[in-house]
């Protein structure tokens, strides 16, 4: 949720601090703040309430001292937006940041206060200040203090820490939230995701949990945090692949409209090598044997739609497949066959409630797969198997092409996991498909869509409806909808508008419909005759085929290629991100930022 940067160089920390939280804004925009060593050596900390850009302003004429730094944004959990919860903390020498919660909080709050610590915040953070620092005390050993104190919690973080006795060290430490190291020449980053210092270096290093390391600008050690600081040793680092310019706008608006428009060439990264007529997804083959009797998918928001789309394509392919929200899933009884597979699907590859659910299915011994975006991700090292989307870093907190990206793998591990050979026109849908988004979205011209977001910004509702493969294009087109316009927006399916939703159609609401689902087409253009009957307005999106009678069934239809369904979700997908992304910006909205999200929901 929180982001987190640190610097151990021989570089001014502060502008290095300020550049990396605003790579890390789509983490939480509540509050930032850093802190350094000045020319006199000591820490100072500087911390404000609002966006990065706020702090950039505080600390424009500050460059700091070579040497270890932290910087912190936050997504408020413990306490509200103030300026004293902001990060960093301070407890006599200790300076830390924060990501995650401390479950036993409270009875460290009510300890610490009995030994006498008064607190400024209200903050589950202070408490690890408090901790750290009467370690300290104990035998001025900083990495060994933190080390000990983090026996006393119980809970999730990802820490970075200073000490104003030792500006040369840097100690971070991780259980839970991600914390990935930056190993560059002669300087160390630490950050919750790799975007924060990707314009420095592509050597990284992901933390697993409950482990800890000292950072110098020429040294890392990394070790356990059961054992002593001598034990610890220097980790070996991996190059990712994932190019600096996808971390700015170029000439977009915004990351979201940029990523849209990336959705082609997301796609094709992830299907690189991984798709012929010959050989599909070869990750499966080398390390399943047996094909699974079902399939339980378990995912939270964007990609909880991508895994209903994912059922569609198993179930095509003779697999029987379920759809859980992961916050859900873990705490129920896993009544699957033996031999199932569950398969957790997270962007980020860090979802609470995602990786709870794999660990309670591989505890349970059923096969995991995950598929996420990010290398070294959480999901990659827990899950027995993990499939990688090649999307690069996605900066809004609205997922675009991730999404986009990982239907496509969904996609071809339906075919992968298909008991007869894949059919050919599938096979050769799939490998078009990514094209075909390209010149549909070339050929979309802004100007078309201007009356569509006008009636969209003045309806009273908006509604998204669709049946059969449709439909989890309409909840995942009124999720977007609603992130990023703060308007409310439901999807339902087609079927079920008459068992109660259309008690709210009337003048002023409109229903978005895609419509590439052709073997239900006739059916839900009944369903939107309904609509029409009572005074809503239908605003078709799909292909028109034959002669669909356009006067009957929708008042407006936003026209896709007449290509067939596994191409045509790609197209639908992209229209239903292109119209959230122009209403929030016609309404002013903030759209890579929207209010009270986090692209990374790391705590439960």
């Amino acid at each position: 949720m929180c982001g987190i940067m640190g610097y151990s160089g021989l570089q001014p920390p502060v502008p290095l601090l300020v550049s990396g939280l605003e790579r890390l804004e789509y983490r939480g925009y509540d509050s930032s703040g850093v802190a350094f060593f000045d020319d006199f050596g000591l820490i100072s900390v500087v911390r404000a309430v609002g966006k990065v850009s706020v702090l950039k302003e505080e600390v424009k004429d500050l460059a700091g001292h070579p040497g270890a730094a932290i910087g912190h944004i936050r997504w408020a959990t413990h306490g509200g937006v103030k300026l004293e919860n902001a990060h960093p903390h301070q407890s006599g020498p200790i300076v830390l940041v924060h990501n995650g919660i401390i479950e036993n909080e409270q009875v460290l709050r009510i300890r610490l206060k009995g030994e006498g610590i008064l607190f400024q915040s209200e903050t589950d953070s202070e408490v690890l200040s408090h901790l750290v620092r009467l370690e300290y005390e104990k035998d001025r050993n900083f990495p060994e203090a933190v080390r000990r104190a983090l026996g006393h919690v119980e809970g999730s973080y990802a820490l970075a820490i200073l000490c104003q006795n030792d500006p040369a060290d840097l100690v971070v430490a991780r259980n839970g939230p991600p914390l990935i190291l930056g190993l560059g020449e002669g300087e160390t980053f630490a950050a919750s995701d790799i975007p924060a210092f990707l314009h420095f270096t592509r050597q990284v290093f992901s933390m697993e949990n409950s482990t800890i390391a000292l950072i110098r600008h020429d040294e890392v050690r990394v070790g356990s945090l059961d054992q002593t600081v001598e034990s610890w040793k220097t980790p070996v680092s991996r190059t990712i692949s994932w190019d600096p310019v996808f971390a700015e706008k170029g000439a977009y608006r915004h990351f979201m409209e940029k990523e849209i428009f990336e959705s082609p060439r997301a796609m094709m990264d992830t299907l690189a090598d991984r798709v012929s007529f010959g050989n599909i997804l070869p990750e499966i083959a080398r390390k399943a044997h047996e094909k699974p009797p079902a399939v339980a998918f378990v995912a939270c928001g964007t990609s909880w739609h991508a895994a209903l789309l994912g059922r569609s394509f198993l179930e095509q392919a003779g697999i029987p497949a379920f759809v859980e929200i992961a916050s859900e899933f873990r705490y129920r009884r896993l009544l699957l066959p033996p031999g199932s597979w569950v398969i957790g699907i997270s962007q980020s590859g860090e979802t609470a409630d995602t990786l709870g659910a794999l660990e309670a299915s591989k505890r349970a011994g059923f096969f995991t797969l995950g598929i996420s975006n990010v290398p070294g991700s959480s999901l990659e090292r827990e899950a027995d198997l993990c499939l990688l989307t090649h999307a690069g870093p996605e900066i809004g907190v609205a997922s675009t092409k991730a999404f986009q990206a990982q239907v496509a793998l969904l996609m071809m591990l339906a075919l992968a996991l298909s008991p007869a050979p894949p059919r050919e026109d599938l096979l050769e849908s799939l490998i078009r498909s990514p094209h075909r988004l390209e010149l549909f979205l070339e050929s979309v011209p802004p100007e078309s869509l201007d009356g569509r977001v006008e009636r969209l910004r003045l309806s009273s509702l908006v509604m998204f409806a669709g049946r059969g493969l449709d439909y989890p294009l309409a909840l995942e087109g009124a999720l977007k909808f609603k992130e990023i316009t703060y308007r409310p927006a439901d999807g339902y399916p087609g079927g079920e508008l008459k068992h109660g939703p259309i008690a709210l159609i009337e003048p002023g609401v409109t229903v978005v419909a895609p419509m590439v689902d052709r073997s239900l087409r006739a059916k839900e253009i009944s369903n939107l005759r309904e609509i029409r009957a009572r005074g809503g307005y239908v605003m078709a999106i799909g292909p028109l085929i034959g002669k669909d009678g356009h006067e009957i069934w929708y008042d407006d239809r936003i026209e896709l290629p007449d290509d067939p369904p596994w191409s045509g979700i790609y197209q639908a997908a992209g229209i239903l991100q292109l119209l959230a992304y122009r209403v929030a910006s016609a309404l002013g909205n903030d759209v890579d930022q929207p209010r009270n999200l986090a692209k990374s929901v790391t705590v439960e």
